[in-house]
């Protein structure tokens, strides 16, 4: 274990215990509807990691992120983080000791200087009852920040190693073969491997990557041929890497043929 991963740890736990120990209020797992657990959470890879290793999530529980490595996935239909366990009716890592650091923040933050009632949308009477841990907390709360942005960057220059993976096990080619051209409109960086980003509808994206192939009918092409599969894969090695450097990682991970293609022609 690295002297990072050994300083990450120490600082996740110190700041949980700080924030449990400094605030009182209504039970959590039993007083609310989760409303905190609407918020989107980014996380960095360690933490992510712990909790898959310990059967709380899967890798398919996390979204590549432009903040940190990862975000937690987010459930559309029921507006709340994966974490949330409707019989806990709460977080299913709010007693572990590695909750995410910011969602202990929400309502009560660090400080209450005029000491207002605090509340959030569905329950009230939380209380900080000692401001000098909650401080403290705060600037752990900074150093926990900088710790998941250095291994961000780290995370991020294994892109293309995820990449060239993703090529030499066939996975990629497995997936284009499998799929028509007009259904993809991009690639997606996912937790080991880059994947194919599937388009909303139909997509000419990946049509002039087949501009030579001038006997194929790109509507009711079945697949993505060997040809402009090979062309895709020198495409996004002389070009990934460098365009998420320039223009900064993506959101959810999800790079488009159209603006791939536009950072070359105007690299070029």
């Amino acid at each position: 274990m690295t002297l990072v991963n050994t300083k990450f740890w120490e600082v996740i736990k110190e700041f949980n215990f700080l924030m449990n120990s400094s605030i009182t209020g209504p039970n959590c797992l039993s007083g609310c509807h989760g409303d905190c657990c609407s918020i989107r959470i980014n996380v960095p890879k360690i933490l992510a990691e712990d909790y898959i290793k310990k059967e709380y999530a899967c890798k398919e529980d996390f979204i590549r992120s432009d903040v940190f490595s990862f975000k937690l996935r987010f459930d559309e239909e029921k507006g709340k983080c994966f974490l949330y366990d409707k019989n806990l009716n709460g977080c299913s890592v709010h007693n572990s000791g590695i909750k995410p650091p910011q969602c202990w923040i929400y309502p009560t933050k660090f400080a209450n200087p005029k000491l207002k009632e605090i509340k959030c949308k569905r329950a009230n009477g939380w209380e900080i009852i000692d401001f000098k841990k909650t401080k403290v907390a705060e600037e752990i709360l900074q150093y926990y920040v900088f710790l998941c942005q250095l291994e961000a960057r780290k995370e991020f220059k294994k892109i293309i190693e995820r990449l060239d993976n993703s090529i030499s096990d066939n996975n990629l080619r497995f997936l284009l073969k499998n799929t028509p051209p007009s259904r993809i409109a991009g690639f997606k960086d996912t937790w080991d491997c880059i994947t194919t980003l599937p388009a909303e509808g139909i997509s000419l994206q990946l049509k002039k990557f087949c501009s030579k192939n001038n006997n194929c009918n790109f509507l009711e092409c079945p697949s993505v041929c060997d040809k402009v599969t090979n062309r895709l894969f020198d495409f996004l090695q002389e070009n990934l890497y460098n365009f998420i450097k320039n223009n900064g990682p993506d959101s959810e991970g999800k790079y488009s043929f159209l603006k791939l293609r536009k950072y070359s022609e105007n690299k070029n």
